[in-house]
C-alpha cells in the first residue's frame, strides 16, 4: 500500500519532503516530489528521474526516454505500489508515457526488502499519484503551458487540472479526486549518420582502407501528445478502516514525418580525393562519382495506451494491520509506418569525416529535378503489442511488545500476466512499377526542412526531392495510386508470433527491529516467488515444408532474502547497510519458442536457424550497499553510498548446433550465461544558503555525482566489456533561487561516454558503438502572485546539445543528433 503523502508548498518544503522520505525509509531510497518536477520543464516522468542520483536516461526526439538505475535497465516499475508496464517485448513501464503534472512524487528504491515487489535487479521505481486524503479539504489547481520548438518552428499547448474534495459526513470521511493532463509538443530531430565501416582495397594502392558506407541524413518532425487521467475515491468510516477505488489512464501518441536521403559509395572516385586520418587506415575524406542515392519519405506513428483499475483497503485493530489490493492493468502499443521510396544517382558526392559532425556535399546533379528520380517502393508496415495483468495482494503486520523485534509482517500475492504480439509485424511493401517521379509529381515535393543541422555550421545536402508522407496515412489510397492491388496480409508469418501467460505466486515474511539500548533499527525477511511460464509459438519442419505450433510449459521457484540496517551515530548522522538477492525475468520475445530453420541445399553444413528460448532463467543479482547520510537541517543534507552487484545470467545470443528432424542446424538462441559485476559510488548534497549577505539569501544548490564501473564477458572478443548504456560518470548540478514571490532554477545534467551497442561488419569484425559524453541544460523563472497564480518562463535544451557516436574509435563516426531548444510560458492556478 502507498504511504500517506505529506502535501507541501514552496520550494523549501518540497526539498524537505523529499529529504524526509530518504531519511525515514529503512532502505536506501531517493525521492522527488511534484513541486520539484514542475519547477523545471520536465515534460515527462523520465526527465524528472534524471535529477535523481544514480539514475541515467537516454533521449528520444529530444525527450527523456530509457531509464537505468546504477546502469541497469532491469527494474521493477510501479504505480502506487502496484506493478505497471507498457506493452511490448519488455516488462517495464515507459515513463515517457506519463506527464509529470499527474504525479505527487517518485520514489526510487535502490535496495530491496521482502515486502517489495520482486523483479528489479537494478532497483524499483514507484510513481505516486495524488489522493484526496493528501489534502485537508478542497483543492483545485490547474496549469496552462505554451511551448515552442525552435527547429520545428511551431508552438503547442499543454493543460493540466486537479480537483479534490474531502468532507466529513455521517458515514465517515469521504474524498474524491479527479486529475487530468493533456500535453502536445511540436518537435524536430535531425540525424546525420555515416554508414557502417566497410573495407576497400581500391581506394589507396596496396592498402586495405576502412571506409564509411555512405551517409544518411534524416529530418524527422511531428507532434508528441500525452493524455492522462486519474480518478480516486477514499472512504474512512472510522479510525480502523479505510477503503479506496482508483483508476488511471495514460495515452502517448507520437506522430512523425521523416525525410531521409541515403548516398552510398560507388566503384569510382575523383583522383587524388582520398585522404586517410594520419597514422590510421580510416578514410578521412573522399569524393565519390556516380554514387547511388535513395530517398525515403515516411510516416511513422506510434500509440501507447495503459489502463489500471484498483480497489483495496486497510484495517487496523490493536496490534494488527491488514491491507488488501486487487488490480487490473491492460496495455497496448501500436506502430504504423508507410511511405513512397525514391532512387537516383548523383554525379559527385564528397564526404569529410574530420569535423565533429561529418561534412557532406553533392555536385553535378540537381536533386530537385523529378526527372532524375524513379519510384522504387511503396512501404507499409504495422506492428501491435498487447499485455494484461490481474493481481491480488494481502499483507498483514503484527506489532510486537518485544525489546528488540518491533513487528512481524507477512503477505501473499497472486498475479496472472499475459503478453502477445498477434497479428505480428505485417509487411506489405510493394514495388512501384518503375515510375519516374515526374510521372506522378503530386507525390513528391522539395524537402521542406533543407536547413539541416541549423546553426551548427555543418555542410550537408539539405535540398533534395522527397516524397509526401502526408499521403502515406491513407495507405489504401497511396497503394491504389501506384496500381498496387495486392491485399495487405491479415497476419504476419506465424514464426514471428508469440503468446505468453505467466502466473506468479508469492509469499513473504519480514521482521522489523529496533535496538533497546543501541541506536539501530532495520528489517530482515524472505520472499519466495514461484513463476510458471506458458509460452506459445511456431516452428518450421523443413522435411515436410510446414510450420507447426509449439507450446512450452515451465516453472521456477526463487528464494530472495534481504536485510536493511540503519545505525544512528548522532541524531543527524546515519549509517546504512543493505544486502539482498534480486531477480528479473527475461523479456517476452526472448522467451518465444518460435523456431525458423533455413536449410542450405548446396552445403548442409551451412544450415542455419533462429529461435527464442523458453528455457531462459531469470537474471539474478546479489547486492551489497553501504551508505552514510548527514541531515543538517530540514533542507540540508549530505550523503554518500557505495554499492556492489554480482549479476548472473545476463542474456546474449549464442549459436550452436542442434538436430531437428534428423538434420543438424547452426541455431542462434538467447541464452543465460554472462556474469557481470557492477560497482560504484554515489554522493549528493543540497542546501539553502541562509548565513550569507542579505542580497544573496534565497540561493540554494543541489549537486550529485555517480561513479559506476561494470564488467561483463564479451563472447565475440573474448575480453570484458561495460554494460550497454552505462556511463562511468554522471553528475547533476542545480542552482536554486527562492525569495519572496520569485523562484528560479538552472539544472545541468551530464553523463560521460557510454557503450551503446555492438555491430558486426563483414571484413571489419565486431565493433562497439560509443556515445560521446554530453550535457543538457534546463532552466525556469517563476513569479507568484497573492491570488494563487504563478507565471513561469522555462527553457529546455538551452545549449542545443549535439549528441554524437562513433564505431570504436573517433576516426570512425557513426551518428549525430540535433534536437529543438524548447521555450515555454506557463500559468499555474492553485485554489
Amino acid at each position: 500500500m502507498q504511504s500517506p503523502l505529506v502535501v507541501v508548498e514552496g520550494k523549501r518544503a518540497s526539498l524537505a519532503s523529499a529529504q524526509d522520505i530518504k531519511r525515514e525509509r529503512l532502505g536506501i531510497v531517493d525521492a522527488v516530489v511534484t513541486q520539484d518536477m514542475t519547477r523545471l520543464p520536465d515534460i515527462n516522468v523520465t526527465e524528472s528521474l534524471q535529477r535523481i542520483t544514480g539514475v541515467q536516461i537516454l533521449r528520444d526526439r529530444g525527450e527523456g526516454a530509457g531509464v537505468a538505475i546504477r546502469g541497469l535497465t532491469q527494474m521493477e516499475t510501479m504505480l502506487n505500489g502496484r506493478e505497471v508496464f507498457t506493452a511490448g517485448t519488455g516488462r517495464n513501464f515507459d515513463f515517457a508515457d506519463i506527464p509529470a503534472e499527474l504525479l505527487a512524487g517518485i520514489d526510487v528504491y535502490k535496495t530491496s526488502s521482502a515486502d517489495q515487489l520482486e523483479g528489479g535487479v537494478g532497483g524499483s521505481i514507484d510513481l505516486r499519484t495524488r489522493r484526496p486524503f493528501d489534502f485537508s479539504g478542497r483543492r483545485i489547481a490547474g496549469s496552462v503551458r505554451m511551448i515552442r520548438g525552435d527547429l520545428a518552428r511551431r508552438s503547442q499547448s499543454q493543460l493540466s487540472f486537479l480537483a479534490s474534495d474531502r468532507r466529513e459526513t455521517a458515514g465517515g470521511d469521504v474524498g474524491l479526486l479527479v486529475s487530468l493532463a493533456h500535453q502536445k509538443r511540436a518537435w524536430r530531430e535531425d540525424q546525420k549518420s555515416a554508414g557502417n565501416p566497410v573495407t576497400r582495397d581500391d581506394v589507396v594502392p596496396g592498402q586495405r582502407v576502412v571506409v564509411p558506407n555512405g551517409t544518411t541524413e534524416t529530418t524527422s518532425i511531428g507532434d508528441r501528445e500525452r493524455n492522462a487521467g486519474a480518478f480516486v475515491m477514499q472512504w474512512r468510516p472510522d479510525e480502523a478502516l479505510e477503503v479506496y477505488a482508483e483508476g488511471h489512464y495514460a495515452e502517448f501518441k507520437t506522430t512523425q514525418n521523416s525525410y531521409q536521403i541515403n548516398i552510398l559509395p560507388s566503384h569510382t572516385f575523383a583522383a587524388g580525393s582520398a585522404r586517410l586520418f594520419p597514422g590510421t587506415s580510416d578514410l578521412e575524406r573522399i569524393t565519390w562519382t556516380n554514387a547511388p542515392i535513395s530517398v525515403l519519405s515516411f510516416a511513422r506513428d506510434t500509440t501507447d495506451r495503459t489502463r489500471q483499475f484498483a480497489v483495496g483497503g486497510r484495517w487496523s485493530a490493536d496490534a494488527l494491520t491488514l491491507t488488501a489490493d486487487l488490480s487490473r492493468t491492460s496495455s497496448s502499443d501500436y506502430l504504423f509506418y508507410a511511405g513512397p521510396d525514391l532512387a537516383g544517382t548523383v554525379a559527385s558526392f564528397t564526404q569529410d569525416m574530420s569535423t565533429k559532425v561529418p561534412a557532406t556535399s553533392v555536385a553535378g546533379t540537381n536533386l530537385l529535378d523529378p526527372a532524375g528520380f524513379r519510384y522504387t517502393d511503396v512501404t507499409y508496415r504495422t506492428r501491435p503489442y498487447d499485455g494484461s495483468l490481474t493481481a491480488a495482494r494481502l499483507d498483514g503486520t503484527w506489532r510486537l511488545a518485544h525489546p528488540f523485534f518491533t513487528a512481524v509482517s507477512a503477505g501473499v500475492r497472486l498475479a496472472r500476466r499475459g503478453a502477445g504480439n498477434a497479428p505480428g509485424q505485417i509487411v506489405a511493401d510493394a514495388g512501384a512499377g518503375g515510375l519516374k517521379a515526374s510521372d506522378k509529381p503530386a507525390y513528391v515535393m522539395p524537402n521542406p526542412y533543407s536547413d539541416f543541422f541549423r546553426g551548427q555550421g555543418v555542410p550537408s545536402i539539405g535540398s533534395y526531392l522527397v516524397g509526401n508522407p502526408a499521403t502515406a496515412r491513407n495507405a489504401t489510397g497511396l497503394r491504389n495510386a501506384f496500381g498496387i492491388n495486392a491485399p495487405i496480409p491479415p497476419s504476419a508469418n506465424p514464426l514471428s508470433l508469440w503468446d505468453i501467460r505467466e502466473d506468479t505466486r508469492v509469499a513473504y515474511v519480514m521482521t522489523t527491529f529496533k535496538g533497546a539500548n543501541a541506536p539501530v533499527d532495520g528489517n530482515a525477511g524472505l520472499r519466495v516467488v514461484h513463476t510458471r511460464e506458458q509460452v506459445s509459438g511456431s516452428r518450421t519442419v523443413p522435411a515436410a515444408r510446414t510450420v507447426v505450433p509449439i507450446d512450452v510449459d515451465s516453472g521456477t521457484t526463487d528464494i530472495l532474502p534481504s536485510a536493511n540496517l540503519r545505525y544512528r551515530l548522532r541524531d543527524d548522522l546515519y549509517l546504512r547497510a543493505a544486502a539482498s538477492n534480486t531477480i528479473t525475468h527475461p523479456d517476452f520475445n526472448q522467451l518465444s519458442p518460435s523456431l525458423t530453420l533455413t536449410p542450405n541445399t548446396v552445403n548442409p553444413s551451412l544450415n542455419q536457424g533462429n529461435a527464442g528460448n523458453p528455457d531462459l532463467k531469470a537474471i539474478r543479482s546479489t547486492n551489497w550497499d553501504l551508505a552514510a547520510e548527514r541531515y543538517v537541517d530540514p533542507v540540508t543534507s549530505l550523503y554518500s553510498t557505495v554499492f556492489l552487484k554480482h549479476i548472473d545470467g545476463f542474456i546474449s545470443n549464442v549459436s550452436s548446433p542442434e538436430m531437428h528432424d534428423g538434420v543438424v542446424y547452426q541455431v542462434s538462441r538467447p541464452r543465460n550465461g554472462n556474469k557481470a559485476r557492477v560497482a560504484g559510488a554515489e554522493a549528493g548534497y543540497q542546501q539553502f544558503f541562509d548565513t550569507v549577505p542579505d542580497w544573496m539569501r534565497g540561493l540554494g544548490m543541489q549537486a550529485s555525482y555517480t561513479y559506476i564501473r561494470s564488467d561483463m564477458p564479451n563472447s565475440a572478443t573474448g575480453g570484458n566489456q561495460p554494460l550497454p548504456n552505462l556511463s562511468r560518470h554522471g553528475a547533476n548540478l542545480v542552482g536554486i533561487y527562492e525569495r519572496a514571490a520569485v523562484s528560479a532554477r538552472v539544472a545541468y545534467n551530464w553523463r560521460s561516454k557510454f557503450l551503446s551497442s555492438y555491430t558486426n561488419v563483414v571484413g571489419v569484425g565486431s565493433l562497439p558503438i560509443y556515445m560521446r559524453g554530453y550535457g543538457w541544460l534546463d532552466a525556469s523563472l517563476s513569479v507568484r502572485s497573492g491570488a494563487g497564480i504563478t507565471l513561469s518562463l522555462e527553457g529546455s535544451n538551452l545549449l542545443r546539445t549535439v549528441r554524437s557516436s562513433y564505431y570504436g574509435v573517433a576516426t570512425r563516426p557513426q551518428s549525430a543528433w540535433l534536437n529543438d531548444r524548447q521555450i515555454g510560458i506557463v500559468a499555474i492556478l492553485r485554489l
